[in-house]
């Protein structure tokens, strides 16, 4: 018997890029039967008969590919933010260090492209959903309709009941706002090490519409490079690209079990 709940599921290309404040977001602003605290695995995720379930885990991007095909009732939305940006995110636990870099970055992005076009896929972009909340709401809602709003983004901060692991990675409750764009601006250094070691971000920086040429690279001109380094490895090993695979048609498998049982 398949267990039919609704899941819309939230994911990135990065660890660090304003997922938290989207699930926020929609779990206070749009009707929802069930949600949980923080991250939680794709294939973790339980509901009972007919409900609707909004969760958020950036690093599940690689698998819903893999399953958004034969689960019916599986959405996913992909917030995409300019990979400047999201390779100068600080740890949150060790300012010392970065969180992610141009590989990692490259990696989701290209498991959220496969996905581009599917029925149950949608990409909202993070610059706009910071700039004009309540436009990216209609967006999803026209996407997906069956969504009851209760209230409109823009008053999230009004109503938000935000878990304590939620609090610390958005740090405080506060109105939307296009705060975090442009901050790779101040870190230019950042940006030139990370392009050293993995070539230039203006194939995709075009690609996704934030750039038209190569002229931007012009201000890193000069610039002494940050070679600190990320959480993320810079590279992945054979075994560990191989030890990834394993894991991830592992949880598919799971996902796909759980899916047809009844709860």
């Amino acid at each position: 018997m398949l267990a039919m709940f609704r899941h819309l599921h939230i994911v990135a290309c990065s660890p660090r890029t304003g997922t938290t404040l989207l699930h926020e977001v929609m779990v206070t602003c749009f009707r929802v039967d069930k949600h949980y605290d923080h991250e939680i695995r794709f294939h973790l995720v339980r509901a009972e008969e007919g409900q609707l379930v909004i969760t958020k885990r950036p690093k599940d991007t690689m698998y819903m590919p893999a399953v958004l095909e034969d689960d019916p009732e599986l959405f996913v939305i992909y917030l995409m933010r300019d990979p400047r940006d999201t390779i100068c995110s600080r740890h949150g636990k060790d300012k010392s260090i970065y969180y992610s870099n141009i590989r990692l970055w490259r990696q989701m992005h290209g498991y959220a492209q496969q996905m581009a076009g599917h029925d149950r896929f949608l990409e909202v972009r993070y610059e706009d959903f910071v700039t004009d909340p309540d436009a990216t709401q209609q967006k999803i809602m026209a996407k997906f309709p069956w969504l009851e709003k209760i209230h409109d983004f823009s008053e999230y901060h009004e109503h938000a009941r935000v878990s304590d692991k939620s609090m610390t990675a958005m740090h405080s409750v506060r109105p939307i706002a296009p705060t975090s764009v442009g901050v790779w601006t101040k870190n230019p250094g950042r940006v030139k090490a990370q392009q050293m070691i993995h070539g230039s971000l203006t194939p995709e920086l075009i690609e996704c519409g934030y750039e038209s040429s190569d002229v931007w690279e012009k201000v890193l001109e000069g610039v002494e490079p940050d070679m600190t380094r990320s959480l993320y490895p810079e590279k992945l090993y054979l075994w560990r690209r191989i030890s990834q695979t394993l894991d991830a048609r592992r949880k598919v498998a799971k996902y796909r079990r759980m899916r047809r049982t009844a709860p």
